[in-house]
């Protein structure tokens, strides 16, 4: 993970060695700027001499050759960039050259503290955080289920908590539906659950919803999503019965009504601490614990025809080892999971899947380190993947670190081409250089 500090570009850094492959090194003279000098050690400065009749500073190139050296740049370097000069500060600041980059954001005040299996899910300019718990010191038993709902403004970068009704949760699922929060399933505490909250953040009014049919029986650890204005939950388990589920269950969201589907096909194993995602009326479900096994097979469930289809063997590239304890994410026309645990250990990884040519793809970089983390919150706002809690695998504790990453190009040009019948989102730039902007300011 690209952690933010303080610390200084060090004599060994990749610019030192792209500032040499501009210019010769024949004379004394330097052309490292006064500001740049303070980011860098006076030792480092003398290795970085060179006549100025001959040398090529900067600011001399253009703008485009700048920004391809700095794209060759990590965080820290890019940092020492901002104090060259205000020309080099205002390329080096550039939101594009940091995306595929996971920055910790610096802690706000009125964070939520640390935390497994929260909820997280994002309306307009908001992101809401709901439950959680915390273990029983190294042990993975649930103690200290979290009752707390917070809101965080993407915009003005704070947190709020917020009054509610409904008690506490934990591995329980939440979604946004017609601007209001729709909580379900779960572990409360003291007994797995099957109810369903709502929570109005126009009004502050929580409620729970009552409703007729059929629902699922109490469980935690499941995945829900939403389609058409139903919701539609798969899988999960209850510690009390050690019963493990593969089952359908749809609500619908305006006439709250339950239905059990009895779906067609060959069905799934069961499961649980999967991940899932809805794309174009597919629900596709990848991975979690069977009770017996971890697993990495991925399926496909029309809603439409209520059909079952295992496409593990009908993708491309090389798909994530088994795994638990992740979530995943659409973004564009693709797919991201991250990270999770099997009983070898905590995975450091981030892979995408493209719905389109069925493609699995790990991605990778040596600009920076994959989080190694489990049981987290994962939403997404414009083009950018926020990252909250869970267990950090090199710390050995659940932590409370806000990560962001910026979505890859293709997949931005993906979510443009699907999202072009809509307004522009105007604030998606404004967001990312916001957050780079504290960032540098943090740490100048």
């Amino acid at each position: 993970m690209t952690v933010i500090s303080d610390s200084s570009a060090s004599p060994s850094s990749p610019f030192l060695s792209n500032l040499r492959s501009l210019s010769p090194s024949s004379s004394s003279s330097t052309i490292v700027p006064a500001p740049f000098a303070s980011a860098f050690k006076m030792e480092a400065i003398s290795k970085v001499n060179y006549e100025i009749s001959n040398a090529v500073g900067l600011e001399e190139l253009p703008e485009e050759v700048v920004m391809m050296i700095f794209s060759k740049l990590d965080l820290q370097d890019l940092k020492s960039m901002t104090l060259v000069s205000k020309a080099i500060s205002r390329l080096a600041r550039d939101s594009h050259l940091w995306k595929g980059l996971f920055i910790t954001l610096n802690p706000t005040e009125g964070v939520p503290d640390p935390r497994l299996w929260c909820s997280t899910a994002v309306i307009n300019s908001k992101m809401y955080l709901y439950g959680g718990h915390t273990t029983q010191e190294a042990t993975n038993l649930i103690s200290n289920v979290k009752n707390d709902l917070y809101e965080y403004d993407f915009e003005k970068r704070n947190w709020k908590l917020l009054s509610h009704s409904m008690g506490g949760k934990t591995e329980h699922k939440c979604v946004s539906y017609n601007d209001s929060l729709w909580f379900t399933g779960g572990y409360n505490g003291q007994d797995y659950t099957n109810d369903t909250y709502t929570f109005d953040p126009e009004t502050g009014v929580s409620a729970i919803v009552e409703t007729t049919g059929e629902r699922f029986s109490p469980r935690s650890a499941l995945t829900v999503g939403v389609w058409k204005g139903k919701m539609y939950t798969f899988g999960g388990w209850n510690g009390f019965s050690r019963k493990w589920f593969n089952d359908v269950y749809e609500l619908d969201l305006d006439m709250r009504r339950w239905r059990r589907i009895d779906a067609k096909g060959p069905m799934p194993v069961q499961r649980t601490s999967h991940a899932s995602v809805i794309q174009d009326g597919k629900m596709y479900i990848f991975g979690g614990f069977s009770g017996e096994n971890y697993l990495n097979d991925l399926w496909e469930f029309d809603i439409e025809s209520e059909t079952w289809t295992d496409i593990s063997q009908d993708c491309f590239g090389e798909k994530p080892a088994p795994r638990s304890r992740f979530c995943a994410a659409v973004y564009g026309n693709s797919m991201y999971i991250l990270g999770g645990w099997n009983k070898i250990g905590y995975f450091e990884d981030l892979h995408t899947f493209n719905f389109t040519s069925r493609t699995w793809c790990q991605i990778k970089s040596p600009k920076w380190t994959i989080p190694s983390t489990s049981q987290y919150s994962f939403s997404i706002h414009n083009d950018l993947l926020y990252i909250f809690g869970g267990y950090c695998a090199k710390r050995k504790e659940c932590v409370n670190d806000m990560v962001v990453f910026k979505m890859p190009e293709q997949d931005r040009l993906a979510e443009e081409v699907r999202m072009e019948s809509e307004p522009p989102k105007k604030k998606s730039c404004f967001e990312a250089r916001k957050i780079f902007e504290e960032v540098v300011t943090s740490s100048s």
